[in-house]
């Protein structure tokens, strides 16, 4: 891959995997709720999950969507869907006690979440068109999602880390409920920015 086209690639993954959105922002709830440790599946998960989405983007998945605008749209509400019921469930914890996402995110339910996050077909559609258009074969596709793999792991981690720096301080009297209400508003207001895009 020239230099150039690498340079667009990471940049491009490093945007779409930092900017807040929700694996981040589970990531973070995670981190708060239930430490940086209990983060660590999802932080492997998303990666592998977005790998394959990139994988079956190559393949023509994206096309086919293209091509079938009613999939898509089942693919996007869904997504959607999902997404609010994780914002719901995030939002209505109280305390350290009544956490939110009672239990973290496994490595498989985060790698899947991936084909229900709107924002990751949106960022694996433009990733195929772009650097993987031209049919180029496995060591292309091999460079593409290692460098999403690790823009998406590093910026996991730092959420994740961010969320489990704040865990002692919200645990005190109300913020955790706050801090939880406003990342499941977040969560939702993604959401609901997705269904008009």
């Amino acid at each position: 891959m020239p230099a150039d086209q690498l340079l667009a690639l990471i940049t491009l993954a490093m945007a779409g995997s930092f900017t807040p959105g929700p694996n981040n922002t589970i990531a973070a709830v995670t981190g708060a709720n239930h430490g940086l440790r209990a983060t660590l599946p999802h932080v492997l998960g998303v990666p592998f999950g977005f790998g394959t989405l990139l994988a079956a983007g190559s393949l023509g998945v994206t096309a086919l969507l293209v091509a079938h605008p009613l999939l898509a749209q089942a693919i996007k509400w869904l997504g959607i869907g999902y997404l609010l019921w994780i914002a719901w469930q995030v939002a209505g914890a109280a305390s350290l006690g009544e956490r939110a996402l009672a239990r973290p995110l496994s490595f498989l339910q985060s790698a899947a979440f991936q084909y229900a996050n709107p924002k990751a077909w949106m960022l694996a559609a433009a990733a195929a068109a772009t650097f993987m258009a031209d049919g180029t074969g496995a060591l292309r596709l091999g460079i593409v999602v290692l460098v999403f793999s690790l823009a998406a792991s590093s910026s996991l981690l730092l959420w994740a880390a961010a969320g489990a720096a704040l865990r002692h301080w919200l645990a005190q009297g109300t913020r955790l409920r706050a801090f939880n209400v406003t990342m499941g508003g977040l969560l939702a207001a993604t959401a609901l920015w997705m269904a008009f895009v």
